[in-house]
């Protein structure tokens, strides 16, 4: 009797999504970060708890349940609480992602193997550990699948309602569900061709249909109904100017719904042949070799099987989001393949299904279940694999240190009113989450670059300028070498900086040189060691574009005794990526810095200092090599 109820459970197939889902969650929650995190999840953290806003596309229906779930799942802290929601959505998903590939192999060990496999794959278990919109959308991929095939195998209604109100739902969270459709038109394809003919009763659904996927879009209302409520919709930076950071209007509402701010990051350049070619080593990374060819061997089953609506499923799901993440050129797009890595542990599921079906049916093997069980476990190397080399390298359960690094940035003695500036938006978002979730340092105001559309906000040295008319005082949470160009930058302790919004004094030692009819040079001054051979120096040189400079150059100051090159400074781009050249505003003055190393073989007496910019791809340059002055070394 015991054995018969044991084997019961092993084969029910509830229970092994039940199973499934238990065990991922089990990992999820042993790997999860425990406290605030840095970047989107920062945000979505602090946005979801207050039923606030958050960036394009607005992601309505996560923060809606999101936020429900940090106010009724009381363990942790309410950053931990949504992080935990991501592990139980992803959970959720290596279930509902065992039934889809059952309900297509109906292979119970196939289809566990490759639910485990798809649930470390390092990308979708990443998601499953911190507060991401990705988790989410999984999980109604899963769905989607899920209804799509239990409509096309038994064609009854109730899968069909179900699959269009899920697809409502996942359109009402992430927008890349539109890139599902190509699939999902294919795996129809034939079924909807059949009723072609019946035009009234097609259309009658279709309508239908169509009104219960539409229904789920009415929550994008979401963003005007709490647009007014945002505390950071607008920065009150002061009286006179604030930050517009979302524009409770009908054009700002669309702006947060349609992702227009994200519309120039689309283009095929070189970047998109350079993901296409990556993409083969980025699947090897997540699926590994063994993986791979599975998932190969598991669509050419399904053409041998001449299942080709669902091979057209499987790929066209793989290539809709290939071919769109090579052109769409945002940071963290490596999180848009997750749908593709659930479409080959389908191809997976597929494989390991046929060869267990020809396993079946063969002569020799009809009656035997031991290969089977040793094919199975063969494949269970597949998880495994990944479970045990990941583990270390995923396992976020310590990530304390967004955490501890703001705590050391409370303790350090800033005034009440501060401006705290990063280069960097995903460093700010834990101050938003401590100033609204846990209610510290509330008069601070944390600014970054593109806060909010505009040229003012475009880089921390326009930032700067923004902010400056407020009077408050403001200090960068790091070093930022491009601030040296145009401001006093002053180092404070743990690692701040407090910024002088005033131009560098007149340097020491002036002059007249112009490169080309481009940049004047209007001196220099020595900020730091003497001129002693042997000694280090830093020289300041400032410089006045005289025209809009068009490349991004480099800059290099060499020392020159007599005819003979002496010494050389550090070539580099002033401002780096923050305001390189090509930013560089007519009259502004830039300051520029070089370190070098005097050689300890050098004569005393007055060295010739000389001047470079060239564009370092091309070797063009500003001007020639021109003397901007002379400097004593030695005695």
């Amino acid at each position: 009797m015991r054995i018969n109820k044991i084997q019961y459970w092993l084969t029910n197939v509830p229970t092994l999504a039940a199973a499934v889902s238990v065990g991922a969650f089990l990992l999820y929650w042993r790997t999860l970060a425990p406290t605030v995190l840095p970047g989107d999840s920062g945000e979505l953290q602090f946005a979801a708890w207050g039923f606030w806003l958050a960036h394009p596309t607005g992601y309505p229906l996560y923060l809606v349940l999101g936020g429900i779930w940090q106010h009724v799942v009381q363990i942790g802290d309410p950053a931990f609480r949504l992080n935990l929601f991501s592990a139980f959505c992803s959970a959720l998903t290596v279930g509902v992602s065992f039934l889809a590939f059952w309900n297509a192999t109906h292979s119970r060990g196939a289809s566990v193997i490759a639910a485990l496999t798809l649930a470390v794959t390092p990308l979708f278990w990443s998601q499953a550990t911190r507060a991401e919109v990705y988790a989410l959308h999984s999980l109604f991929v899963a769905l989607l699948a899920l209804w799509g095939i239990l409509w096309r195998n038994t064609a009854q209604k109730k899968y069909a309602l179900a699959f269009a109100l899920t697809f409502g739902l996942s359109l009402a969270h992430h927008r890349t569900t539109v890139l599902l459709l190509p699939a999902f038109a294919a795996l129809f394809a034939d079924k909807l061709f059949a009723q072609i003919f019946d035009a009234r009763n097609l259309a009658r659904r279709g309508l239908t249909y169509g009104a219960l996927a539409a229904i789920p879009l009415l929550l994008y209302l979401y963003i005007p109904l709490r647009a007014g409520a945002t505390p950071y919709a607008t920065i009150d930076l002061s009286p006179a100017a604030p930050i517009v950071v979302f524009e409770n209007s009908p054009r700002g509402w669309l702006a947060v719904i349609l992702g227009s701010g994200f519309s120039g990051e689309l283009g095929m350049d070189d970047a998109t042949w350079r993901v296409l070619r990556e993409f083969p080593n980025q699947l090897l990374a997540q699926l590994n070799v063994v993986g791979v060819l599975t998932a190969l061997f598991g669509f050419a089953a399904l053409l041998w099987q001449k299942k080709f609506a669902v091979a057209a499923f499987v790929l066209f799901g793989c290539i809709s989001f290939v071919l769109f993440n090579s052109v769409y050129h945002i940071g963290d797009i490596a999180d848009y393949y997750t749908p593709i890595y659930f479409f080959a542990a389908f191809a997976i599921s597929t494989g390991i299904g046929f060869v267990m079906q020809q396993l079946r049916a063969h002569p020799f093997t009809r009656n035997s279940s031991l290969t089977a069980i040793a094919l199975l476990a063969f494949f269970t190397a597949l998880p495994l694999q990944n479970l045990f080399n990941n583990f270390y390298t995923l396992n976020a359960s310590t990530q304390y240190n967004t955490r501890t690094r703001w705590a050391e940035i409370f303790a350090s003695d800033l005034p009440d009113d501060a401006i705290l500036l990063s280069n960097d938006r995903d460093e700010m978002t834990p101050l938003y989450f401590l100033q609204l979730v846990e209610k510290q340092k509330q008069n601070w105001i944390g600014v970054f670059p593109k806060i909010a559309p505009g040229a003012r906000y475009e880089n921390v040295v326009s930032l700067v300028q923004r902010v400056a008319g407020s009077g408050r005082p403001i200090v960068a949470i790091k070093p930022l070498p491009a601030l040296t160009l145009r401001y006093r930058v002053e180092e404070l302790e743990n690692g701040l900086w407090r910024v002088n919004p005033v131009t560098p004094g007149a340097p020491k030692f002036p002059s007249e040189a112009v490169l080309g009819d481009a940049v004047r040079v209007r001196g220099y001054s020595l900020l730091a060691g003497e001129p002693i051979p042997g000694k280090r120096i830093t020289l300041a040189i400032q410089y006045e574009p005289l025209k809009k400079l068009s490349r991004n150059v480099t800059t290099s100051v060499q020392f020159f005794f007599g005819d003979d090159k002496a010494a050389q400074g550090n070539d580099h781009v002033p401002g780096e990526n923050e305001y390189p050249s090509s930013k560089w505003r007519v009259g502004e003055t830039i300051q520029d810095q070089f370190d070098i190393e005097l050689p300890p073989n050098l004569k005393a007496g007055k060295y010739k200092i000389l001047l470079r910019m060239y564009e370092p791809s091309s070797g063009e340059e500003v001007g020639e090599l021109t003397e901007i002055g002379l400097l004593q070394i030695g005695d």
